[in-house]
């Protein structure tokens, strides 16, 4: 950043309405899609209701005023443009982590949506439109979220892998019979499955809970059993 941009850029921070937020000094930025939607779960939305709505587009504001003065446009950009796109970005992408917006950023800089043209009203009238950086968003989202789709199918094959790692550790038949003898303090030699006379047991009781139950019962094979008769 030269003299000049510097000078513009404090000039806009003593005029700005929301505080420039940021980075921390050791803070690493994404450098590629897999990076940005591993590198932090923190979602725009939760940062607004962790800090407050004036930090977050704070943050995004910086980001902002770092893609002009990069594109070279800084010092014809309006504090009410810069201003509005920050919150702008804020509502629409609340479900993105801040590692996936700032890594757009990164890929807008690299010109990976296209070139961010300025309109000349005339030849000392020179601006940039705000809908350019909405439509390179949109196009930058398309990709994020195939890689965050990418990521959960690795997941879930990794858990589906896992589980069946497990299942392949437990014993099955005599293994698995000595296996649970171990685990309650049974001897597997002489230790039996507890048989039931069924002569015994009422199985009315067996069968229902209730007396209502049973007469209902009665009642439902009744009319199955006449309905055949009639047939």
């Amino acid at each position: 950043m030269n003299n000049r941009e510097q000078t513009i850029l404090q000039q806009r921070q003593q005029e700005s309405l929301v505080p420039i937020i940021k980075d921390k000094p050791d803070y690493i930025r994404p450098t590629s899609f897999a990076d940005a939607c591993t590198k932090s779960s923190t979602t725009l939305l939760s940062v607004r209701m962790q800090r407050g709505l004036p930090s977050l587009v704070g943050w995004v504001k910086g980001k902002l005023i770092e893609l002009f003065t990069f594109l070279g446009v800084f010092d014809i950009v309006t504090e009410y443009q810069v201003q509005m796109l920050a919150a702008r970005i804020c509502a629409k992408y609340h479900y993105w982590t801040t590692s996936e917006l700032d890594y757009a950023f990164v890929t807008i800089m690299d010109g990976k949506y296209g070139k961010l043209f300025q309109h000349k009203h005339d030849d000392n009238n020179t601006t940039i439109n705000p809908q350019d950086i909405i439509e390179a968003l949109n196009k930058y989202e398309q990709d994020m979220l195939a890689e965050r789709g990418r990521q959960d199918d690795e997941r879930r094959r990794a858990e589906e892998i896992r589980k069946a790692a497990e299942e392949a550790k437990k014993s099955l038949g005599l293994e698995g019979w000595k296996v649970y003898c171990e685990k309650n303090g049974l001897d597997p030699a002489t230790h039996r499955i507890q048989s039931v006379d069924m002569s015994q047991h009422d199985v009315n009781q067996v069968l229902y809970k209730t007396e209502e139950e049973r007469k209902m019962a009665e009642k439902k094979f009744y009319r199955q059993d006449r309905r055949k008769e009639q047939k």
